[in-house]
């Protein structure tokens, strides 16, 4: 993540992923009482928060459709005309 990799969303993605399926199944496979109630608070007040702030970095990873504007296709730009098979007449 200190390097700016743009690939570090993939590994935010799938570490928020994980969180929150862990949190999931703890609940779910708890026994009522003080077991389902452990449960719950360590997906309130631990997994759930890491997952979000693991989505963060995921989100910022994202490339900006704002930032990456399209080619443009009007024939003058004569790289786009021999990658698209574009040739203005």
């Amino acid at each position: 993540m200190l390097r700016r990799d743009p690939r570090r969303c993939f590994t935010a993605t799938a570490t928020a992923s994980l969180l929150v399926v862990d949190a999931w199944f703890d609940v779910t496979a708890s026994q009522p009482g003080p077991e389902l109630a452990t449960a719950v608070v360590m997906a309130v007040c631990a997994e759930l928060p890491m997952a979000a702030l693991c989505t963060v970095p995921a989100v910022r990873a994202l490339p900006s459709r704002t930032r990456d504007k399209a080619p443009d296709t009007d024939g003058s730009d004569p790289q786009v005309n021999a990658a698209t098979g574009f040739s203005p007449k």
